[in-house]
């Protein structure tokens, strides 16, 4: 046997275990002191105990533990020992991203500064307010007892928010209103110490990155009111919603908010404590509810939150049915205590027992912060236009109705038929106004009398759980009627043509194209053609605007989608427009090339011409000509023989034809499209290519090739005639530009890789190498180098990376529309031979 000798250990590839230990080094020299904090907090919670929920209040800060104890270095171990396992997992998973992303925006050193100065201040400041607020007499009921903090979230959250100054600004203003939100929500209604300690390090944590970054140029990034206003009012819908969640899960929650949790319970326990010696219908309401509680019960009661959370959700959207949603919720959940009062079920008498502080809040929390978000919702309602389609909301109204039907029809059949599970004699009228009840909330539902409950058997479950099954089936509804927005009209393409012949790039006959829509600014002067796929909008090639409003077009065109609650995207973009995006602080990445012939001076003659000279010759000695027409002047011969030749060219392939910026037949048949075809001596055609003009002030001065198709069995050197005799009689008509189309996915050759996200650039440059086989891109691209051309890069511009997703996926839906799940199968098949 022979041996092989082992290559060089350098020259052996990676191992994926080397990749991932070559990534974690990289992750630690970039980030040391998140890695640093996370190992810190796992080492103090291991040593304490706290790691496996061991007691270790004894390290935690406050007012007694702190200054009352004399245990002063409670300040430093109150920052890096958490109080659980949970809070230790929480605090390294915190570390390791939103603080090494702190560490990145401001310097390892300053970082590590910061960490310890603005938690440190935090626990200060938090202490003093809990002493100050321990010492009203007012606030007592609304003041959690001391119970000493360990919360190394606590330093997090300051330094996090000092980082965000010197963030862009569309990641320092995600941070801020989800990070507050967060922040506030568990202050407001939880209420713990831990949550107001590491609110004031927030707080503290903004103003010093605010005076750190003083006199800092800040770059613009353009995003609309629009989405601004709904961005807020929705987080302050969703804090509505799931704040009194959270309180019901920390126990009931000491938040100066988290009084409005009692209308979200099953029954209230102050109540019941009082039905010994008070009689009264509220008490046979409360006793009825506890008896009956459970699961179901407890769902019920948080339905309204649950739909604040979904109303919420399409907010974001600007979705109308969101709006009359939340509206709709808020005021009930308003009114509701108000009713209460003037009914006499609920009774307060603040000032009794110097609490009046408590009740004042509670008047806040359920009455005036709902009204004063129903409001604020009402005023900035025309953010909100997006509406289904008539169709879906009449689906969705009669599934509604008829699902109320179906349900209430099963309850009141199972509660007839099982009366003998209630404790006293019910009757039909009795029976009724319980099935009603069973769809409303305890808050909602006023029995007005006592009411009867069934005890046990079917009777019990379908009381528990019908009224559960119906809202559910209305949380699904929303949600799928969200997804079944009006689309605005196509727009005029009369119009577009129109400005298209006032002045037009290379690439702006594409937006004529079938599929495409058309915006038009108000003065119809502007003008960008898009596809809209799903909810992602990819506006096709550069806008059409007058010398100097390109920049207005571009805002107005990215206002105009995001009021539609659309993702906008600027695909196959040139680098003038490029550069307007970017000062708006837009991204992108590279996603072709085009190549562009000037003709001006054009003889194809020297050595270098050699490749595209010689096919030229031996075609016109060998009896080839071309011939240019348009669809429409073909006859019906040589219309029959493109068509076969470009059936044959997809059937070869067996592989979904492409679409979006790659014409097909359908494109020919445009009376502005010239057909240049290779005709053979015997009449034959032998290859066909297609032209789209582009103008100058009314003026034709340049063509686009689009379409590409020779026959298999023909001969070799028909493209690069066809191309060739088209620059030279084109460039005789006055043409002073040819462009040979854009190569998808091909890199520029006189330019260097961009800045662009790694991850995105590497997956199309593996997009591309599994494509070749299948569609040539690549191949193409050298073929167009033959005609020595200057190079235009043609780029993907976007917003937000977070959209990335939803944009690739639209592009690739967009480039294959229809193809079948067999063709996709074919596509992946011939991807995977051409990689092995």
């Amino acid at each position: 046997m022979s041996e092989t000798a082992a290559p060089p250990l350098e020259e052996r590839p990676p191992t994926r275990l080397g990749a991932v230990s070559s990534a974690l080094r990289r992750y630690v020299r970039a980030n040391p002191v998140a890695v640093c904090a996370a190992v810190l907090v796992i080492a103090a919670a291991a040593a304490t105990g706290s790691l496996w929920n061991e007691d270790a209040l004894v390290w935690g800060a406050g007012p007694l533990a702190t200054f009352g104890s004399g245990r002063w270095w409670t300040l430093l171990t109150a920052l890096v020992v958490p109080d659980s396992t949970i809070d230790a997992v929480s605090s390294v998973l915190l570390a390791l991203t939103v603080l090494a992303y702190a560490e990145r925006l401001l310097g390892s050193r300053r970082t590590a500064v910061l960490l310890f100065v603005i938690g440190f201040s935090g626990l200060l400041v938090g202490i003093g307010l809990h002493a100050a607020a321990w010492t009203l007499t007012d606030l007592r009921p609304v003041v959690a007892a001391e119970v000493p903090v360990l919360d190394p979230t606590t330093p997090l959250a300051g330094a996090v928010m000092a980082g965000t100054a010197f963030a862009p600004t569309l990641w320092r203003r995600r941070v801020r209103l989800i990070g507050f939100a967060l922040l506030g929500m568990f202050a407001l209604y939880a209420g713990d110490a831990d949550s107001w300690y590491r609110l004031s390090a927030a707080v503290i944590g903004l103003l010093v990155g605010a005076v750190l970054a003083r006199g800092r140029e800040r770059r613009s990034w353009h995003r609309s009111s629009t989405r601004e206003t709904r961005t807020l009012l929705a987080l302050l819908v969703a804090v509505v919603g799931s704040g009194p969640i959270v309180a019901l899960v920390s126990g009931g929650g000491r938040g100066p908010l988290s009084l409005v949790v009692e209308a979200y319970t099953q029954y209230d326990d102050e109540i019941l404590s009082q039905c010994g010696s008070v009689a009264s219908s509220v008490c046979d309401e409360q006793i009825a509810l506890l008896m009956t509680r459970g699961a179901g019960p407890a769902l019920l009661a948080i339905v309204p939150l649950v739909l604040l959370l979904v109303a919420a959700w399409g907010l974001r959207q600007g979705r109308r049915s969101a709006w009359v949603l939340a509206t709709v919720v808020l005021v009930a959940s308003a009114v509701l205590p108000i009713v209460s009062l003037l009914d006499g079920r609920l009774r307060i008498d603040p000032w009794v027992d110097g609490s009046g502080a408590e009740y004042v809040l509670w008047a806040l929390a359920t009455i005036v912060l709902p009204l004063v978000l129903a409001a604020a919702l009402f005023v900035a309602r025309a953010r909100f236009p997006v509406r289904a389609t008539r169709r879906a909301a009449r689906t969705v109204a009669v599934a509604l109705v008829v699902a109320f039907v179906a349900c209430a029809s099963t309850l009141f059949v199972v509660e007839a038929v099982g009366r003998r599970a209630f404790d006293r004699e019910v009757s039909v009228l009795d029976l009724v106004g319980l099935t009603l009840r069973r769809f409303l909330p305890p808050a909602f539902a006023h029995p007005g009398g006592g009411g009867a409950f069934p005890h046990g058997g079917p009777a019990l479950f379908a009381y528990q759980w019908i009224g559960v099954l119906f809202w559910a089936i209305v949380v699904a509804a929303i949600l799928w009627l969200y997804r079944r927005a009006r689309r605005p009209d196509a727009g005029d393409e009369a119009h577009y043509r129109e400005l298209l012949r006032r002045g037009s790039d290379t690439l702006g006959f594409l937006g004529t194209w079938e599929g495409n829509r058309h915006w038009y600014s108000d003065d119809r002067e502007c003008a960008v053609a898009y596809r809209l796929v799903g909810d992602v909008a990819l506006a096709v090639a550069d806008p059409l605007a007058p010398e100097g409003r390109r920049p207005e077009a571009l805002r107005a065109f990215t206002d105009y989608c995001v009021e539609h609650d659309w993702t906008p995207a600027f695909y196959s973009i040139h680098s003038d427009t490029l550069d307007d995006l970017a000062a708006l602080g837009w991204r992108h990445v590279p996603v072709g090339v085009e190549t562009v012939m000037d003709l001006p001076g054009l003889t194809f003659a020297g050595k270098t011409w050699q490749k595209v000279r010689q096919p030229l010759t031996r075609a016109e000695r060998e009896g080839y000509t071309a011939v240019w027409s348009r669809w429409n002047e073909l006859s019906v011969a040589q219309a029959s023989q493109v068509v076969a030749i470009d059936e044959e060219w997809v059937a070869d392939r067996a592989l979904p034809e492409m679409g979006f910026t790659l014409g097909s037949l359908d494109e020919l048949r445009d009376r502005d499209v010239r057909l240049l075809l290779a005709v053979g001596p015997d009449d034959r055609i032998e290859a066909v290519t297609s032209w789209m003009p582009s103008w100058t002030d009314g003026v034709i001065t340049g063509w686009t090739l689009d379409f590409m198709r020779r026959r298999t069995d023909g001969p070799n050197g028909m493209m690069e005639f066809l191309i060739a005799k088209a620059a030279l009689e084109l460039q005789q008509e006055g043409a002073v530009v040819l462009s040979l189309s854009g190569a998808p996915l091909a890199d520029d050759p006189d330019e260097e890789a961009d800045d662009d996200p790694a991850p995105l650039r590497a997956l199309l440059r593996w997009l591309a190498e599994v494509l070749e086989p299948a569609y040539g891109f690549a191949s193409l691209f050298r073929f167009k180098g033959k005609f020595r051309p200057r190079y235009r890069p043609l780029a993907l511009a976007y917003r937000d990376p977070l959209e990335l997703p939803a944009i690739g996926a639209a592009v690739g839906r967009a480039y294959l529309p229809d193809a079948s799940r067999r063709e996709m199968v074919a596509l992946a098949r011939t991807a995977w031979e051409g990689r092995r």
